[in-house]
């Protein structure tokens, strides 16, 4: 039986209009010279070869109007041109093995060729041709990554997106965990020349942010652990695993709802914090003598009430206590979060190798 292609995978899924069929050589490219994408030209990439489907390997010129783009990114005309010309001026490199099973370089920009209509048309469109380059390594493909088209489109960090195209080409192999030096995680998520030069700083600024976004809406969980010689951090060892049956209906759920709020969900907060707060509200304002509109509103069931000389109003009072309260319960989930992801790195990771305790003295 013939192996698959990744274009025989891109025409198994060309009816799926949520998955993106993306070469696993392209998933693993390099930025050459210190250049990166942004994230909206990463998002961009991924479309653009979703739209050219089972002719992506082509020598043709693909036709993308800008208004079928504009209904994913809701951006400006302008926009989405500087976009396009991103793909067409970023020179990326990818690691490849000729028939002979020698390792070589291939390097070349995304695309070769991109022409753009006048913005004043209705039916304007964007026509590009992706580089002979990048042709050449589809045609040759035999591995690939399945991605979602919605889960790309709601990334909301360019590390985010190049992590989840790594983790998504290897979410299906038998091994569950990889090693990374703390300079090749730099490139495999993008991190431009400069940026980022202390391990904290890409820890807390692109992988954390990363691991979270996929967490929250990926088909797979993520976690990882830093690998250290002696007291320094020298690597990381990122793990994964499918998520079950369960998880699946809440990220799907997540990719369902508006992007407002989807930050505080991630950090552990939840939506009802402002129900919660006005619940508290309305408690503190039902009690004697509080959130009355006058001093003398009193009932005849209810003692006359003195109003304190050195507090605040006590609507004020109210909302400062429902604020901390709300506070409190971040605080807690966040904790939370920390001891899950804690329980996923000791789940998903292998045991360490058990080494015999070295002696004093050798004999």
């Amino acid at each position: 039986m013939a192996k698959l292609t990744t274009l025989d995978a891109v025409r198994m899924n060309r009816a799926d209009a949520d998955t993106i069929v993306a070469a696993g050589e392209l998933v693993d490219l390099r930025f050459v010279s210190g250049s990166t994408l942004s994230l909206r030209a990463a998002k961009l990439f991924c479309l653009l070869i979703q739209e050219a489907g089972i002719a992506v390997a082509d020598d043709v010129q693909h036709r993308v109007p800008y208004s079928v783009v504009n209904e994913t990114f809701h951006l400006s005309r302008d926009d989405l041109a500087a976009a396009v010309m991103e793909l067409h001026c970023t020179v990326v490199s990818v690691q490849l093995v000729s028939r002979k099973g020698r390792a070589y370089t291939k390097s070349g920009p995304i695309l070769s060729d991109v022409e753009r209509e006048l913005d004043t048309l209705d039916d304007a469109e964007i026509r590009f041709e992706f580089s002979p380059t990048l042709r050449r390594v589809i045609a040759d493909s035999t591995h690939w990554a399945a991605v979602s088209r919605r889960a790309v489109l709601a990334l909301e960090s360019r590390y985010s997106l190049r992590l989840y195209l790594f983790l998504a080409l290897r979410a299906n192999l038998r091994k569950v965990s990889e090693e990374l030096g703390i300079d090749d995680l730099r490139d495999m998520l993008g991190v431009p020349v400069n940026a980022l030069p202390r391990w904290q700083d890409v820890k807390r600024r692109a992988l954390d942010t990363a691991i979270a976004e996929i967490n929250q809406l990926a088909g797979f969980h993520a976690a990882y652990e830093p690998v250290k010689r002696g007291r320094r951090i020298v690597g990381v060892r990122l793990a994964w695993g499918l998520k079950d049956r369960a998880d699946l209906v809440q990220t799907q759920r997540e990719l369902d709802r508006p992007r407002v709020g989807r930050k505080a969900r991630r950090s552990g907060l939840v939506e009802s914090i402002a129900d919660e707060r006005q619940r508290i509200a309305e408690s503190l304002a039902a009690a004697p003598g509080v959130g009355r509109s006058r001093p003398d509103q009193v009932s005849r069931s209810e003692p006359a009430y003195e109003r304190p000389k050195d507090r605040g109003e006590p609507d004020d009072m109210a909302v400062r206590l429902a604020r901390a309260e709300a506070e409190l319960a971040a605080e807690r989930a966040k904790v939370d979060l920390l001891q899950r992801h804690l329980d996923d790195v000791r789940r998903m990771l292998p045991p360490p190798d058990a080494k015999p305790r070295r002696r004093w003295w050798p004999w």
